[in-house]
């Protein structure tokens, strides 16, 4: 009866944590369709500074994009991890590496609108890349090993 108990439990908790997932997945590709229309919008009402608007415009489906992948890898390592499937943690380390690139990636492109570049933050995002990298590698030579024995 308490084994019972545990995997309902289980099964609530990972279906919560999906629906929450998906609502967050959601929220971020409806956020960046209504930034496409405001950008847009403001566009042609503002025709003298449009290239602000299209960067506003590029920013938004970029950022948003982004974040829907990490929302994803994020997703599917709730669905492995509670199916007792894969190795959680390389898909934990996957959703780490997307988010970091990502900030990378967004530090870059405010530094192409704003004309200021912190490098200390492109490289110090780039150290934990690179760690996060080594540490997956690392994790996948060592379920390799166990596994060939």
């Amino acid at each position: 009866m308490a084994k019972q108990l545990d995997i309902r439990f289980i099964d609530v908790v990972s279906l919560l944590l999906r629906v929450l997932l998906l609502a967050a997945f959601v929220a971020v590709m409806l956020h960046m369709f209504i930034g496409i229309y405001y950008s847009v919008l403001a566009a042609i009402n503002s025709p003298a500074s449009i290239e602000t608007y299209i960067y506003s415009f590029i920013d938004v489906i970029v950022e948003d994009s982004l974040l829907a992948v990490v929302i994803f890898e994020i997703y599917e390592s709730i669905v492995d991890f509670f199916r007792g499937e894969g190795d959680t943690i390389i898909y934990i380390i996957n959703a780490a590496i997307s988010f970091t690139a990502r900030e990378i990636i967004l530090t870059i492109f405010a530094a192409h609108i704003f004309n200021i570049v912190n490098a200390y933050e492109v490289i110090s995002f780039s150290i934990l890349i690179l760690a996060l990298a080594v540490s997956r590698y690392l994790l996948i030579l060592s379920g390799a090993s166990k596994k060939s024995q």
